[in-house]
């Protein structure tokens, strides 16, 4: 049933209720049912690559300005070396030097062509001191949720990530911002990756991530890496005439709930006339409450009998933080160490 059939059926249940409120009871709706439950429709699989590690030899940052002029050389060589990586635009990776404060690059563009200069433009000014011809460092810690390489902006929850190199799931769990604010205030953790912590909204409007939330992999991967990830999403609202809900879902129960809405709406709005005109909407909600709890019942137990993930987090199987690993693609092993 599409999105415009669902709207006209609840239309008739409250024939003065305006259509336009329609769109918006069914949607409320759609989005109680959603937070209801781990829908397997809700689930999504997504992946990052971390690119490797730029490591350049000459920047020119002024105290106070967002600008940063990069070196012809270096202008030359992130010239090539951007296309070879379309995984990671140059707008989601970090700029630094030393242990300077982590800054967003947010324009990229080659202001003097004869002379080969770049500039980058950055989230902020720049609040260390100036300086001239610094080596700096550009890499990638923070990466939004992806779907079919493309961000997401209902994400919801983790399941796993897992280093596909290393053969390691990171915690999705166990630090907050303020953990690591605590035990690596400079963020000099670098190597393998253990924890994804939330960060921050994408707050570049340039950027084809904008407003998804970001993540921080900590310690900061600074080689090529590969990241499979899986979770759960909020979903979206429906929004076209032809739009319909998932197979798992049936319309009948959407339905049952926005009816409770629809009857709440047409209680409160009904005129002052005796109680046995017309029909008695507070009777009519309960009925439509009953059978909205009974149907989402039956359609919760088919779900999970196909998919069952309800909150299971994958997590390492003891307390260290670097566990043992074994690196496929460039044939070294580690014991794991404990910070």
């Amino acid at each position: 049933m599409s999105f415009l059939s669902m709207r006209t059926e609840l239309r008739g249940c409250v024939p003065k209720m305006p259509y336009s409120y329609t769109g918006t009871l069914i949607n409320r709706a759609y989005r109680t049912i959603r937070e209801r439950s781990l829908w397997s429709f809700l689930l999504f699989n997504g992946q990052w690559i971390a690119p490797p590690q730029y490591t350049g030899t000459s920047a020119t940052t002024t105290q106070g300005s967002a600008t940063v002029v990069l070196s012809a050389a270096d202008a030359t060589a992130l010239a090539a070396l951007l296309p070879t990586q379309p995984y990671s635009l140059i707008t989601q990776r970090q700029f630094r030097i030393a242990s300077s404060g982590l800054y967003d690059i947010y324009n990229y563009q080659v202001n003097t062509p004869s002379a080969g200069l770049t500039t980058l433009t950055l989230d902020r000014w720049w609040g260390e001191v100036s300086t001239t011809g610094s080596a700096f460092q550009i890499y990638q810690c923070y990466y939004v949720p992806t779907v079919s390489n493309s961000p997401i902006t209902d994400f919801k929850s983790w399941i796993s990530v897992r280093d596909m190199a290393d053969f390691r799931s990171l915690y999705t769990d166990r630090l907050s911002r303020r953990d690591l604010d605590m035990r690596d205030p400079q963020r000099t953790w670098y190597g393998i990756p253990t924890d994804v912590v939330p960060y921050a909204p994408d707050a570049n409007p340039a950027s084809p991530s904008y407003g998804a939330l970001r993540f921080e992999l900590w310690g900061a991967p600074t080689y090529n890496l590969n990241y499979q990830c899986y979770g759960t999403r909020r979903g979206t609202d429906l929004v076209n005439s032809t739009d319909t809900i998932p197979a798992q879902l049936g319309e009948d129960c959407l339905l049952a709930l926005a009816r409770v809405y629809a009857y709440e709406w047409a209680e409160a709005n009904k005129g002052a006339a005796p109680r046995n005109v017309g029909p008695d909407f507070k009777y009519l909600m309960g009925g439509a409450q009953k059978e909205y709890e009974s149907l989402l019942r039956l359609y919760r137990m088919a779900d999970r009998e196909q998919v069952d993930n309800f909150f299971t987090t994958y997590r390492l199987a003891d307390n260290s933080d670097l566990y043992p690993f074994y690196n496929s693609l460039g044939n070294s092993a580690s014991p794991g160490g404990i910070v």
